[in-house]
């Protein structure tokens, strides 16, 4: 349910804003979030399972373990929350468009009758 949140409502509005001040698209920002966010879900959760894959075949631990789908589950959220935080830091630290002020009138040579 946490991530549903996020995925759907957190992390668009998130980008959107940081991605008007800078004149980036907010789909485009918002698809890389979500994107970072389910990948390093889908990394973090595969390696654990990985890992404990390894563990009951190497080393005798126990298949069934809600300890260690709690903990794999507390590790992909982890890691989706940093992901998210990544991008969100590089985002921000695009410069934003800078408004400059007009250059001045070109300078007029002609004579001026006096």
């Amino acid at each position: 349910m946490l991530e549903l949140y996020f995925l759907f409502y957190r992390i668009p509005k998130m980008m959107t804003r940081l991605a008007h001040e800078r004149n980036r698209s907010a789909v485009v920002w918002t698809l890389i979030g979500i994107g970072a966010w389910i990948g390093a879900e889908l990394f973090v959760g595969l390696g654990a399972g990985f890992v404990h894959g390894l563990g009951v075949a190497l080393w005798g631990w126990s298949r069934e373990s809600s300890g260690i789908s709690f903990m794999t589950y507390l590790l992909a959220l982890v890691a989706a929350l940093l992901s998210v935080t990544v991008v969100t830091r590089i985002l921000t630290n695009k410069q934003k468009e800078q408004e400059f002020p007009p250059p001045p009138p070109p300078p007029d040579f002609t004579e001026r009758e006096k």
